[in-house]
């Protein structure tokens, strides 16, 4: 494992999401086009990425299943340890603890993780990066998100078969599955895209984790830390401390396997939460606290992502 400078890979990064929120904050880029760029990195970027780099990956030997179990059930015990806290100490509500425990278990791996790892490392860790977005995308955010759509449905008088009929066609149709898929088809049957083809599709891949990082600083302007200080700090603590210390259970008890990926397993565990965290709140409740958590979680990451490279390297 390398030696890194700390200071040379978490500077860089805090730097471009500082000027994003300077941008905004200055009125320089308007704050209504910031969801727009965001979206353009979930259904644009990091697709053309993923697939790009799988086409030239051996899948096969890529997937490691004991970093799979060690991240997945480090993740999954973070949000059960979530949701239960919030339901038996704090009396939430159904949708508040699966919100919590959604804010404590599920990392922002594309707009924050993967510019770390190209930091970190040189060159994107491709088998580690799709394992973690398919932990992320097939486990923890279904889990979460069916919680909450069950939790509405039920006290609505709905139909929880509907609900999850919904849910699974939202799920198929999602373009970063639909890469990882598709880059995996690729990578089995040995297929190649024409270079052109390719080099269209590194322009966007190249795009990533720049625009990534000045969505995360863009979407910061505007947000007040206000609501219940209390669980402001227990999600935030949950998420950048108690997510990576599981994770790192789970790899102490796992048998020996790769020490990169043990490190990038732990490293992206310590990200703060996703960035769309109040917009999937707003859907169920007031996001006015959950937009506050982003934002103490986000800056207190700069802690968290410090010691633990501090600690790893």
């Amino acid at each position: 494992m390398q030696d890194i400078s700390v200071f040379n890979v978490i500077v860089p990064i805090f730097m471009v999401i500082g000027i994003g929120y300077l941008a905004v904050r200055t009125e320089l880029m308007p704050k209504s086009v910031i969801p727009g760029m965001g979206r353009f990195v979930l259904y644009f970027c990091l697709p053309a990425l993923i697939f790009t780099t799988l086409t030239t990956t051996s899948i096969v030997t890529a997937i490691t299943p004991y970093y799979l179990i060690a991240y997945g059930a480090g993740s999954l015990l973070a949000y059960l340890l979530g949701f239960a806290f919030s339901k038996g100490v704090s009396k939430s509500t159904t949708s508040e603890a699966g919100l919590n425990a959604l804010g404590m278990s599920l990392s922002n791996s594309a707009f924050v993780g993967y510019p770390v790892l190209l930091q970190v490392f040189g060159t994107l860790p491709a088998a580690a990066f799709t394992m973690t977005l398919l932990v992320e995308n097939l486990l923890i955010m279904p889990l979460a998100l069916m919680v909450l759509e069950l939790s509405r449905a039920l006290s609505e008088g709905g139909s929880a078969r509907q609900v999850i009929s919904s849910f699974v066609r939202r799920l198929v149709t999602q373009p970063i599955l639909l890469a990882i898929v598709f880059g995996s088809l690729f990578s089995l049957t040995g297929l190649r895209l024409p270079d052109v083809v390719s080099s269209g599709l590194g322009f966007l891949a190249n795009a990533s984790a720049g625009v990534a990082l000045f969505v995360i600083g863009g979407s910061l302007v505007g947000i007040s830390i206000k609501g219940d200080v209390w669980k402001i700090s227990w999600v935030t603590v949950g998420k950048l401390c108690i997510h990576p210390l599981l994770v790192a259970l789970m790899i102490w008890l796992l048998p020996p396997f790769d020490r990169q990926l043990q490190v990038i397993a732990i490293l992206i565990a310590s990200m703060p939460m996703l960035s769309i965290y109040p917009v999937v709140a707003g859907n169920y409740l007031d996001p006015a606290r959950y937009a506050a958590t982003l934002v103490v979680a986000t800056l207190m990451s700069f802690v968290s992502i410090s010691i633990v490279l501090a600690v790893l390297f």
